[in-house]
């Protein structure tokens, strides 16, 4: 509904004890805005009407109507002369905004008709006269009741309104504020993002990332109430440990444990540990440790599409002898081997590959290693690496074809590394890290049939191995060495290099008995508490690669009887009125919001 035909019902009914200030414009944005009363200027009746026109006494100066005002010669009629009634027509005086035609305030001057005015019916808005004078800047009696608006600045401002003038950024806050999430900032009805760079906030300035037009509102609210911060919780104390093993007590005092209103959270937190692995783990086609206790028969294939493998004919792990990790494959060199069920990851006839292992020599004579071979009628086919009958390092491929070592040959009772890798279309055998021959690569045909460790595959026959086997390597589509090499020194890696998760958090926290979780806590009094370390001591994934004794640990205690469950900005900002300038009015009361047409 229009504001002029709410007006008069208003009125009527004594809604308005004081009067009305603003711009037009403005009063059409602020669809919820209430309005700031007038105070002081109601005397003048009709007149007093125009006392909101004082505010804008500016707009006092409206010399359209100072014109009027020179009919104010009819002084009866008030500032309007005979139009006393258009006295009223003062509320165009508000329209008066055109003030800077107060150059017909000079026109104005009539004002002093307007003293004049005294002697009419606004005489008593006459002795305001005097700011009427005042108001030689126009009808301006009213302005004075301006002034008594201006007295009554409400003591807690819940938001301020600026007009933008295309160039200006700063703007004074009317209270101090910590920092920009105490405040909402709208622009031309739009809200500004806390969380960008739309502005920043530093004690009673704000500043815009950039200037507003000329003429866009800026409405600053303040959702603290102009309180002081609002407080959502509280940490009461920190405290950082450090090196904490199992066992370590700590006692934590200083706080405020009253009622059981607290609470603990425990963070661990390890140095970062970088996890060596195997860049190429992805392309591995088996990978067998051999690791295991003394006698078992379980051999776990570590790749990442493990296999199955099987022992057959009383292969078994030996703690006997090792390479690494205190246990290794026996075979007796009769009639031992492991078998893996037919796959393709062994099929060899194209791409690059590397096949490594560990091998302990206890005999003499030829001896297989691993293959994959096919008794076609003829020689063997597929392929199989062994130690020939010289003790020479060789692989072999279809139809008899080999590529061999010409003059090191692999030592009895010895750990020895052997690697066969192809590359392209060569091959290069190498015994300890270092080539001991380099050739085109013997023809390989690919068989649907199982993988043999220790034996020729089909039909399974010997030569057999006699002696142990360590780390046992089938990497397809990598020549992991294209020169010679330091052999490693630890175990192949079962994955890929991880950088190991330093901090953990511990979310569930047991008694002092409690021997499942990492840690108890115990109040020992309404201001001190004891944070025991249980036996537990695993870490982040991957579990075991950090130090049991933990970097630091930060226990944070937190005081519940500082959150804040409601707040008063919480109703406040819901009703919160529009003040229609930035120096308020009247008593500092509102009226509910209504809609401006």
């Amino acid at each position: 509904m229009p504001l002029l035909k709410i007006l008069p019902s208003l009125i009527s009914q004594g809604s308005f004890t004081g009067s009305f200030s603003g711009t037009g414009s403005y009063a059409r944005r602020a669809l919820t805005a209430s309005y700031v009363l007038g105070g002081a200027a109601g005397s003048p009746g009709t007149s007093g009407a125009n006392g909101t026109s004082g505010t804008a006494g500016s707009s006092g100066t409206s010399g359209a109507n100072g014109t009027s005002g020179s009919s104010g010669s009819s002084g009866t009629s008030g500032s309007s002369g005979n139009s006393g009634t258009s006295g009223t027509s003062a509320t165009a005086g508000s329209s008066g905004t055109s003030g800077s035609s107060g150059s017909s305030g000079s026109s104005g001057a009539s004002g002093t008709a307007g003293s004049s005015g005294s002697s009419g019916n606004s005489g008593t808005s006459g002795s305001s006269g005097a700011t009427g004078t005042s108001g030689t800047s126009g009808t301006g009696s009213p302005g004075s009741s301006g002034t008594s608006g201006t007295s009554s600045t409400p003591a807690l401002s819940l938001g301020q309104t600026y007009i933008g003038n295309g160039s200006t950024t700063n703007y004074a806050l009317s209270q101090s504020v910590a920092n920009r999430d105490q405040i909402l900032v709208n622009v031309d009805g739009v809200l500004q993002g806390r969380s960008g760079n739309y502005y920043t906030v530093s004690g009673t300035t704000l500043t815009l990332s950039s200037p507003p037009q000329n003429g866009s509102i800026i409405d600053i609210r303040y959702i603290n109430g102009g309180s002081g911060i609002v407080t959502t919780g509280s940490l009461a104390k920190q405290t950082i440990l450090y090196n904490v093993i199992s066992g370590s007590q700590n006692t934590i005092t200083g706080l405020n444990l009253s009622g059981n209103k607290w609470g603990v959270d425990i963070k661990e937190e390890w140095d970062a540990v970088i996890i060596a692995g195997d860049q190429y783990y992805n392309s591995c086609s088996l990978l067998l440790h051999f690791d295991g206790s003394n006698g078992s028969t379980t051999f776990t294939d570590n790749s990442p599409s493990p296999k199955t493998v099987t022992s057959v004919n009383g292969a078994a792990i030996s703690t006997v002898q090792s390479k690494f990790g205190g246990a290794s494959g026996l075979f007796d060199g009769t009639d031992d081997y492991l078998s893996t069920p037919t796959n393709t990851s062994f099929y060899l006839s194209t791409g690059n590959w590397t096949i490594e292992t560990w091998v302990y020599k206890r005999t003499t004579g030829k001896q297989i290693i691993v293959g994959q071979t096919q008794n076609n009628a003829g020689p063997y086919a597929g392929w199989v690496m062994y130690v020939n009958p010289s003790e020479l390092f060789t692989f072999e491929g279809s139809g008899g074809s080999a590529i061999t070592s010409t003059t090191v040959t692999v030592p009895l009772n010895t750990w020895t590394h052997l690697a066969a890798v192809k590359l392209g279309s060569n091959i290069t055998l190498y015994q300890n890290g270092v080539s001991v021959v380099s050739g085109i690569t013997p023809s390989i045909s690919d068989y649907s049939i199982q993988l043999v460790i220790g034996q020729y595959s089909n039909p399974v026959s010997g030569p057999a191995w006699n002696g142990y086997l360590d780390e046992l390597r089938i990497t397809k589509g990598v020549a992991r060495y294209t020169t010679n090499f330091t052999t490693s020194s630890v175990a192949f890696a079962n994955g890929l290099a991880v950088t190991q998760y330093a901090t953990k958090y511990v979310g569930l926290i047991g008694g002092l008995n409690d021997r499942s979780v990492d840690y108890g806590v115990q109040k020992l009094s309404d201001s001190s508490l004891k944070v025991v370390k249980m036996t537990q001591t695993t870490s982040p994934f991957p579990s075991g690669s950090l130090s049991s004794s933990v970097d630091r640990v930060y226990v944070n205690v937190l005081d519940y009887t500082k959150v804040s469950v409601t707040s008063s900005y919480a109703t406040r900002t819901l009703t919160a009125s529009y003040a229609l300038n930035a120096s308020g009015g009247g008593t500092g009361e509102s009226f509910h919001p209504f809609l401006l047409a």
